[in-house]
């Protein structure tokens, strides 16, 4: 029964301070989008860095003179390694087809000769696909012999593990100072609707009701706030992704778990503000 009355009250609200509960909405729900906008743009940059990291290759140049054969033996040696999880052997006649192939002439035509050395193609294990593990891997497999060389993104490696990682610290950040920008709006929101309402509230305690019958109505709104802001939130990211994808870039990468989370923080913003200003105001009016 107390519950059914709560939330009967809880909507009512909406109707008793209509200016201050569009003003209310409209600002979570701007914030809202701005930490669904950063949120998917971490799923995106994360999905960026993934697919640079998979892709990455390691190849080592083996020595010119080097036979099949002994190639072999440094294919194996290098598939027992803890950090390796592919190897694809490159011989000298591939070589020569993969630089036909790419400039679209033939080496011994342009040279005499095919100087080009075999190689090794080697992809990393996940959890070994920064500039760290690479560097070190590459140090150790100079020293073999039969090894000319050991050529990876060096560079490419360094920029992402440098700033990729500052980039989220920001995303969180911001996304962080949004969530309390959130919380306090509605926590003023519904710190101004109470005292408007502080006489009734009197009333009630006179009556005998509880500070939980008392307080349920006020959370029901705050967590009402949070909802539908985090709902317009969604479906305006939802359209911006759509206009976005269709006019700028299509492979911008989305998921329901965003949305999700959006919504998700929205009903907590608006439970928590509302939790702090109840509890704050009727310690004062009680």
């Amino acid at each position: 029964m107390s519950l059914g009355f709560s939330i009967k009250e809880g909507l009512k609200g909406f109707g008793r301070a209509r200016m201050a509960t569009f003003i209310t909405i409209t600002s979570v729900v701007l914030a809202l989008i701005m930490i669904g906008l950063f949120i998917l743009l971490a799923i995106n940059i994360d999905h960026w860095v993934g697919e640079k990291r998979r892709h990455l290759q390691v190849e080592v140049f083996l020595e010119p003179a080097f036979t099949d054969l002994q190639a072999q033996k440094i294919v194996a040696k290098l598939k027992k390694l803890p950090e390796v999880q592919s190897v694809q052997y490159i011989s000298q006649q591939e070589a020569a087809e993969r630089f036909k192939k790419e400039f679209g002439r033939d080496v011994r035509e342009v040279l005499g000769t095919n100087p080009l050395p075999p190689s090794c193609i080697v992809r990393m294990k996940p959890a070994y696909q920064n500039a760290q593990a690479i560097a070190r891997l590459s140090q150790i497999i100079r020293t073999w012999d039969g090894v000319s060389d050991v050529v990876y993104g060096q560079s490419l490696l360094k920029i992402i593990d440098r700033y990729v990682t500052l980039v989220y610290l920001i995303i969180i950040g911001l996304g962080l100072l949004l969530l309390v920008v959130a919380t306090v709006l509605i926590h003023n929101s519904v710190r101004l609707i109470i005292y408007a309402r502080h006489e009734i509230i009197e009333i009630m305690k006179l009556v005998g009701a509880t500070r939980a019958f008392i307080r349920r109505p006020f959370l029901v709104e705050g967590i009402l706030y949070g909802f539908i802001g985090g709902a317009i939130a969604d479906l305006v990211i939802w359209i911006l992704v759509r206009v976005f994808q269709n006019w700028v870039y299509a492979g911008i990468i989305q998921n329901w778990q965003s949305y999700a989370i959006v919504l998700g923080l929205g009903i907590l913003i608006g439970f928590i503000s509302s939790e702090m200003s109840v509890n704050k105001h009727l310690n004062r009016l009680i």
